[in-house]
């Protein structure tokens, strides 16, 4: 668990530093995320929803990584409610922060 929690600090600090600072590293993160979840029947859309992101990204495509970073936001809130409490709180954080990175996209 120490792991995830670590991606979960790195994602939250990518993302809070703005969608500039975000993009150099998505793609690793992205693609780290995709192997932590997978196997996961219960995190499985939001999943194959970081596989929407990560070939939007790739085509650059604004308008479709601004709906995928906000449904990640929703889906990842949503998690935290059933997560342990040591990832509830990043949980929530990570959601938030996703959401912003959407309406900075969309802005």
């Amino acid at each position: 668990m120490a792991d995830s929690t670590s991606q979960l600090d790195a994602t939250i600090n990518a993302l809070q530093g703005g969608l500039a600072n975000a993009a150099g590293a998505a793609g690793p993160n992205i693609k780290g995320w995709i192997q932590t979840l997978q196997g996961n029947q219960q995190l499985s859309g939001i999943s194959s929803e970081l596989q929407k992101l990560s070939d939007a990204i790739s085509s650059g495509d604004s308008s479709t990584i601004a709906s995928s970073l906000n449904t990640l936001g929703e889906h990842t809130t949503k998690a935290a409610s059933s997560a342990t409490a040591d990832s509830k709180d990043k949980l929530m954080q990570l959601g938030q922060a996703l959401s912003s990175a959407a309406s900075q996209l969309k802005g």
